[in-house]
């Protein structure tokens, strides 16, 4: 049984303006990974099922939640409830933890980011 998650090489999931990088995990119950922000996410998402805890590595940049704008910066921790739209931009690396874990049904991309 492999214990310790070595952060993958390759890019698991893309968007135009991120790469993530899924940990392969044992529990179903969470989900963890890592995304390089260049960017910014390309669409606003609202996820139905899963919260979302995202702590910010390096960089900075901005999350529009639920129509308000927030600031953040390295070692900030945001945390985004089921059913909240959301989008964020900036220059980042992410760390993000879902519960319960990510599924593709449960999200829904909606109109562009136009926080760049």
């Amino acid at each position: 049984m492999e214990y310790i998650k070595k952060l993958p090489k390759e890019a698991s999931f893309e968007q135009q303006g991120l790469k993530g990088y899924n940990y392969n995990l044992f529990t179903k119950e969470i989900s963890m990974s890592v995304e390089d922000c260049f960017k910014g996410h390309d669409k606003y998402h609202t996820n139905n099922r899963s919260s979302k805890i995202y702590y910010v590595l390096e960089g900075t940049g901005k999350f529009k939640i639920n129509n308000q704008i927030y600031e953040v910066k390295k070692d900030d921790c945001i945390e985004i409830p089921a059913n909240s739209k959301f989008v964020f931009a900036g220059k980042m690396k992410l760390l993000l933890i879902m519960s319960p874990a990510f599924r593709l049904e449960d999200g829904i991309d909606e109109e562009d980011n136009d926080l760049y």
